[in-house]
């Protein structure tokens, strides 16, 4: 089975992994220290919608959908 090596992907991919990275170390996440319940063991909170919403429409961008309806764009 031969990977995909289209090099649009690949970027994408790689800013995609770059915001995340950016995101995360901005919001203090660490996925293996969140607990349901809001709190972690260092009273960490989750981030909150709004930050969490724009992550996701900046993500979208990144991979070439609508930013707000997450659709595939429409090709001009």
């Amino acid at each position: 089975m031969a990977i995909n090596t289209d090099p649009d992907r690949q970027r994408r991919l790689r800013e995609l992994a770059e915001l995340h990275a950016r995101w995360q170390a901005e919001h203090r996440v660490d996925d293996a220290e969140f607990t349901p319940e809001g709190a972690d063991s260092t009273n960490r909170r989750p981030p909150s919608a709004q930050a969490q919403r724009e992550y996701m429409r900046r993500a979208r961008e990144i991979m070439g959908l609508d930013p707000d309806t997450g659709h595939l764009r429409e090709t001009e």
